[in-house]
């Protein structure tokens, strides 16, 4: 793997994670970073940090958690990153930084508060961080937005099917280059949901991004089978515990 990659994804079996070197089983943990220390919005490309204190946390439940990690990619933003590399270190890991991991753009909506963003387009409140004139950003758009993100694209943002296709790539490239492997994936939410979904093939429902949530500081697993060309969803939004190979949580 280049050196400018980082483990997005680790696919794992739901009943013999400890034995995938020796079966040709491919497991990606997706974590998904710890809340940001912001308001309310949209966090795609801004690269917004969490606190110290829910870093910390997370960090401190990674390390009490038995794992069989070989390997962690993480997305370049600092959200994902800082903990990536504290834990690397921690544990004696290879980390790799992997820039497709980054969450998706919403343009002009990014990073903007939605206390700032008014009802009608009119009236907002100034910002002194964005240049961009908050009277034209609204919540019918947005609202259109998370009805079908498929067909209603944010201005200047990354297209659904741009990031469908990002993101699918990265996930077979990482299948690839980690065959056998247990992987931690540190990245976003809804980088994790355009990964489940391409392997249940639901891209095309609305309601996967809609409705499916997941949590801060959470665990989904895919697991990959080279033998039979065979990937399965192992667990969505699960507690920390489920990187633990002695654990029940999926048998």
């Amino acid at each position: 793997m280049a050196a400018d990659k980082i483990a997005v994804l680790e696919m794992t079996k739901a009943n013999s994670i400890s034995t995938s070197t020796s079966t040709g089983l491919t497991n990606l943990f997706l974590l998904r970073h710890a809340k940001v220390d912001g308001p309310a919005a949209l966090y795609g490309h801004t690269d917004i940090g969490v606190s110290a204190d829910e870093n910390n946390k997370l960090l401190a439940q990674l390390l009490s958690v038995k794992h069989c990690f070989s390997h962690i990619v993480s997305s370049p933003l600092q959200r994902c990153r800082t903990v990536s590399e504290q834990f690397a270190k921690q544990n004696g890991l290879p980390l790799t930084i992997e820039p497709g991991l980054s969450e998706t753009s919403f343009g002009d909506y990014d990073g903007i508060a939605f206390d700032d963003i008014a009802f009608n387009g009119i009236g907002a409140k100034e910002t002194s961080t964005n240049e961009i004139n908050d009277n034209d950003l609204n919540w019918p758009t947005l609202e259109n937005f998370w009805h079908n993100p498929m067909l209603n694209t944010l201005p200047n943002a990354e297209s659904l099917m741009d990031f469908k296709l990002r993101i699918t790539n990265l996930l077979q490239t990482l299948i690839n280059e980690h065959q056998g492997e247990n992987v931690l994936v540190v990245c976003h939410g809804g980088v994790i949901k355009m990964m489940i979904s391409h392997v249940l093939e639901l891209e095309q429902n609305p309601k996967l991004f809609s409705h499916l949530r997941i949590s801060n500081a959470s665990i989904s697993k895919v697991s990959h089978d080279s033998a039979s060309n065979f990937s399965q969803v192992c667990c969505v939004s699960a507690p920390l515990s489920a990187c633990d190979p002695d654990n029940e949580y999926l048998s």
